[in-house]
């Protein structure tokens, strides 16, 4: 069974191929008409006529004949009517297709460059504002840095006076405990001298009211 089955497939395949290298394109050649017939002999009727230019589908060759498909119909024509080229009349018209296609496309092209250039125009001009704007949003962020750090700069240094006017009120305080304390010293050391200089009157005093009783008693 698995043979079978392996036969059928290339049995398949090579019809493929054997379609497939018979099936190609060709074309009536410059000849006014050419007669389809049902056969491949002049002894057949006649199905259909092909004008010049007609394309055919290549089926199957018999002799000089060839089978062929055209315009949804099948039958048989002589060899000799056909070329593998489409003709020049035909060369010709495609040609001037393409000239046409080529022009419209042309045409179209231009109104793209066109339509470019204009959307370059408008985005030249958008980048000019966009780069004049960029500059002066980039000097307005100068400027704001500018003052962001001045204000830095002053708030560092009335942190820095705040700091010295702090330790400038510590000293202050000192310098009044330091007084007061000079002036109670001061105090303290004024009366023991006033104690002292009493004192001392009083010591002289006694020792020349003695001194002179004792003159008194020796002038007696």
């Amino acid at each position: 069974m698995k043979r079978i089955i392996e036969r059928f497939v290339i049995a398949l395949i090579c019809l493929f191929f054997t379609q497939a290298a018979i099936s190609k394109t060709l074309y009536i050649h410059d000849t006014l008409r050419v007669d389809m017939r049902s056969g491949p002999t002049l002894g057949y009727r006649i199905i259909d006529f092909l004008s010049s230019g007609t394309q055919l589908e290549l089926l199957k060759t018999q002799d000089d004949w060839i089978k062929v498909r055209a315009d949804g119909k099948e039958g048989w024509i002589q060899e000799q009517y056909t070329t593998d080229q489409p003709i020049a009349r035909d060369k010709l018209k495609q040609a001037a297709q393409e000239i046409q296609s080529l022009r419209t496309e042309n045409a179209e092209l231009k109104k793209q460059l066109n339509s470019t250039e204009s959307n370059y125009s408008e985005l030249k001009s958008e980048h000019r504002q966009v780069s004049a704007s960029t500059e002066k949003i980039q000097k307005e962020l100068d400027r704001i840095q500018k003052i962001s750090r001045d204000a830095i700069a002053t708030e560092t240094a009335y942190r820095a006076l705040q700091e010295e006017a702090e330790l400038l009120k510590v000293e202050i305080e000192k310098l009044k405990l330091e007084n007061v304390r000079l002036d109670e010293d001061n105090f303290s050391d004024g009366i023991r001298w006033g104690a002292a200089a009493v004192l001392l009157g009083v010591l002289l005093a006694w020792m020349i009211s003695k001194s002179s009783a004792r003159k008194r008693r020796s002038e007696w």
